[in-house]
């Protein structure tokens, strides 16, 4: 996988990706919120657009794709009707301190937007996530968990029913017995960027690591990683999700800082095992960021 140089968020720019609904209007008012705390005078708002394409079968069983003369037009066209809605949400929510920039591409993917983060030298992508017992996500699924396994950049996830809020507080559930924790980078850098305090969490679930000992482990990333304002728990818990939504019903942080790889209990909870996937129970903006 290709590394990623983290950028400072204090002087760069977020990616919203929109499909213009609702959910899209709710996290591109969450983005713009979220720059003006971090200082920044520009937001891009990205609508992807997968290109109509004309496929022929050859009697060998081959399939060739090629463009038409109508499929160009209707291509045209296409854009020409995103971009205006694009451009109309973009001036809804630009204002004096934040220029929300309006940008429709074709791509082949809507969830590999590495090439286009790039492009746009932004630092971090904000996205939504549907819920998947809805109509439209059972017609058209949900992109979200494609594009936090594909994008090289953290994301921010939000769901149709997340709370939002100006960021003042973080917490960050770790498996202290991961060897690599090199994400903790970009969530000490993003905290600080907003002034945020981050409070390490610990979920004991079986004795596998004492308490005192986690609480070591804690202060020792903490001290590695150069986080300033901090505080570090430790939670008893039958299972992971049930101490970190307890821990967040008890202390209402105002988002969860999550590492999504390595093969600790972190990444299982999201990306899939008997658990339940955090993003889908939590009901605060989940930043997701990739260990180097």
């Amino acid at each position: 996988m290709k590394t990623v140089k983290w950028k400072k968020m204090a002087t760069q720019k977020i990616l919203v990706s929109t499909e213009l609904d609702e959910l899209s209007a709710k996290i591109t008012e969450f983005a713009v919120g979220l720059s003006a705390q971090l200082g920044a005078s520009e937001l891009i708002l990205l609508n992807v657009i997968i290109p109509a394409r004309v496929h022929t079968f050859s009697t060998t069983g081959d399939i060739s794709t090629y463009d038409t003369h109508n499929v160009n037009l209707f291509n045209t066209e296409l854009m020409k009707k995103h971009q205006l809605l694009v451009n109309e949400e973009a001036m809804k929510y630009s204002s004096a301190q934040i220029n929300v920039k309006p940008v429709v591409r074709f791509n082949e993917s809507k969830t590999n937007l590495n090439s286009l983060i790039e492009s746009f030298k932004a630092s971090l992508v904000v996205i939504g996530s549907r819920d998947e017992d809805s109509l439209l996500s059972q017609i058209f699924g949900s992109h979200s968990d494609e594009i936090v396994k594909k994008t090289d950049y953290p994301a921010i996830v939000l769901k149709e029913d997340t709370k939002v809020s100006e960021i003042h507080k973080i917490v960050v559930p770790l498996d202290v017995n991961e060897k690599d924790q090199s994400g903790l980078e970009k969530i000490a850098d993003f905290a600080q960027a907003l002034q945020a305090r981050v409070n390490l969490l610990y979920v004991d679930m079986d004795g596998e690591t004492p308490p005192d000992l986690a609480i070591e482990k804690m202060r020792d990333l903490a001290k590695e990683y150069h986080l300033a304002n901090y505080a570090i728990s430790v939670v008893s818990s039958h299972t992971l999700e049930e101490g970190i939504q307890g821990f967040v019903r008890k202390n209402n942080p105002d988002m969860i800082a999550v590492l999504s790889q390595g093969k600790g209990k972190i990444k299982k909870l999201i990306f899939g095992s008997s658990t339940q996937d955090i993003i889908k129970e939590a009901d605060i903006p989940v930043f997701i960021t990739k260990i180097h």
